[in-house]
């Protein structure tokens, strides 16, 4: 294989000024110190000026293999491209605008910061030979993996190639329907504990004050916003409570039991480190200021998280704590395998988490697992059967940690959220639950009576729970939009991808194209997977979990602890929106979630 030299931004910089040097020195002798050193910076910045005249105005203007693809009929600005459209819209919406614009092309052609040229497939055949043919075709571009390893690690997100196929075999146990089916009862467990938390604040807001009459609701609705978590009283038997915290102190509850077999309690402990980490990290913004929008591009130019701006330095502590907890974690199994083995034992039979699975993996490939390496070692074998090093280990708890209890707690709140607008979606999806699992509405029964009745099986079997879940996943899809880069040249269909072409992939817009899901494919509607058209039942229209060996490898483990989370809730508390009509801004920050935390008005069932 040949040999590619890279040469790095240090050694760009030496060039140019060992290339002064010996202008200075044999050319031009009475070079004065400051031209020295402008002509220093000059060399310096001139190829990058070069690169950027280049593929702004030159290629992407008369060079591109993309030109005659379809385009946005928008004004593009010079620096930030049709960047402001996307941000100023719901995320994926602007994109599914321009979709629609050319219902009969496959491909879009836009621009982002200085002009930069992306491209968004959007036809069926052309997503399947991205995700499924030549999957590992495209990976993640370096600016997007730096930015999710700042808090998620380098983990099975991060991996590419061989590297990703080694972890997926390896981690592909512990998210299998067996497993999943074993979890069932903790998913539960901690749902259950998410209702009695809403049913306590609910019920002291009542016990405290009366409720407050038309004229003075909305004294009490301002001076609520001094305290954000806490309930207050807006009608009779009903208040507003703060949903957003606690689901997100539960998902964060159950991946610790579920993926680590480690009790954290993040309900009653809403000030721990590890929760106001997290905090810190996915707290959106209610707008996207010029500042924010001048960090992104800084952050491009410098790398991510170089600058020390203030939300680099908080996703730096942030990352500390999370690595802290998990090195922890990582330790006391390791201590818990060798008191397991000193009896001929496996601790995953007792503890059947992940990361049990992970750490016996590691041990059973016989791999000097060592936190400093980032590749396995072991004599005599190869990477691809090689098992997890400790580092791996490490990162793939961060990516899980954060990724397993973000998205899980984004969607349910968007769930919750839609209930209260389609009141009469809600009311039959309560009476399907009072009806398929009786026992949750049954308020005799203790919670280790109710999660040993209520089996995966029962639950797997809510036809129209099945159909609210799919619809919420389609029509509001935790993570909005992903992308790729082109690792070389990829020949599809009649077009020819060029290596290094940025693809973005938009499951937001893709999930409500009109030519797949029908003229409604814009309304929230889950009767419609009862009958759905020829034309939705590829799975590559579908793709808030993507497709092909890069799929959401916790797609099972996030659908069943959705599912219990809803049960919990829907049979618990009736939901009505705090402000009819009013429709919540939405921002995507690596989830897709509302700008302020949501707020709802609930009763006791």
């Amino acid at each position: 294989m040949a040999y590619e030299f890279t040469p790095s931004r240090k050694f760009k910089i030496s060039v140019a000024g060992f290339s002064v040097y010996l202008l200075r020195r044999y050319l031009i002798k009475d070079l004065s110190l400051s031209n020295f050193f402008l002509l220093w910076a000059l060399f310096t910045i001139a190829p990058g000026l070069w690169k950027a005249f280049y593929t702004v105005v030159l290629y992407a203007n008369f060079l591109s293999p993309y030109r005659s693809f379809k385009h946005p009929n928008e004004k593009m600005h010079w620096i930030v491209g049709h960047l402001s459209g996307i941000h100023s819209a719901p995320p994926g919406m602007k994109h599914l605008e321009w979709m629609e614009s050319y219902p009969e092309d496959s491909w879009i052609r836009y621009r982002g910061f200085f002009g930069l040229e992306r491209i968004i497939p959007y036809g069926p055949a052309e997503l399947q030979a991205i995700l499924m043919t030549n999957s590992y075709d495209f990976v993640r571009p370096n600016e997007t993996r730096n930015n999710l390893s700042l808090i998620l690690g380098d983990g099975i997100l991060a991996a590419e190639g061989d590297s990703h196929k080694r972890q997926r075999r390896l981690l592909n146990p512990a998210f299998s329907f067996g497993h999943i089916k074993g979890l069932t009862p903790i998913f539960l467990d901690k749902s259950l504990q998410l209702a009695d938390y809403l049913s306590k604040e609910l019920e002291e807001a009542l016990a405290k004050k009366p409720a407050a009459d038309s004229a003075d609701s909305e004294t009490k609705e301002s001076e609520s916003t001094d305290s954000d978590d806490k309930a207050y009283v807006l009608g009779p038997g009903e208040a507003v409570i703060n949903v957003d915290h606690p689901i997100h102190s539960t998902t964060l509850n159950i991946i610790f039991l579920a993926g680590f077999g480690t009790k954290f309690d993040a309900l009653a402990n809403p000030d721990d480190p590890l929760v106001q980490a997290y905090r810190a990290v996915f707290t959106v913004p209610d707008s996207i200021s010029t500042w924010m929008k001048a960090q992104f591009v800084l952050n491009m130019v410098f790398g991510a998280g170089v600058l020390p701006t203030k939300r680099n330095r908080d996703v730096a502590k942030a990352k500390k704590v999370v690595q802290s907890y998990c090195l922890k974690l990582i330790e006391e199994k390791h201590q818990k395998q060798k008191i397991a083995a000193t009896f001929n034992q496996k601790a995953s039979n007792v503890d059947k988490d992940l990361l049990n699975v992970m750490i016996e993996e590691a041990q059973e490939a016989e791999v000097k697992t060592d936190i400093k390496k980032t590749t396995p070692a072991k004599k005599g074998r190869s990477d691809a059967k090689a098992g997890l090093t400790d580092r791996e280990i490490l990162n793939n708890m961060m990516t899980f940690l954060a990724a397993g209890h973000e998205t899980t707690s984004s969607a349910t709140s968007i769930a919750i959220y839609l209930l209260t607008k389609f009141p009469e979606v809600q009311t039959k999806l309560r009476d399907e639950l009072r009806k398929a699992v009786p026992e949750v509405f049954e308020k005799s029964l203790n919670k280790e009576k109710i999660c040993e009745e209520v089996t995966y099986g029962r639950i797997d079997s809510i036809k129209y729970l099945n159909n609210f879940m799919h619809e919420v996943f389609r029509y509001c899809p935790p993570v909005s939009v992903t992308n790729r880069r082109a690792d070389k040249d990829v020949q599809i269909g009649d077009v020819k991808i060029i290596k290094d072409t940025i693809i973005f992939l938009v499951p937001a817009a893709l999930n409500r194209l009109k030519r797949v899901w029908g003229p409604d494919a814009n309304e929230f509607n889950p009767d419609r997977w009862d009958n759905l058209p020829a034309t939705a039942q590829n799975p590559y229209v579908n793709l808030t979990f993507l497709q092909g060996p890069r799929s959401c490898i916790g797609r099972r483990f996030a659908e069943m602890e959705f599912k219990c989370l809803l049960i919990a809730l829907i049979s618990r508390f009736e939901f009505k929106e705090k402000e009819p009509g009013v429709e919540l801004k939405m921002r995507s920050v690596v989830t897709t979630k509302f700008a302020k935390p949501l707020e709802v008005v609930a009763k006791l069932v």
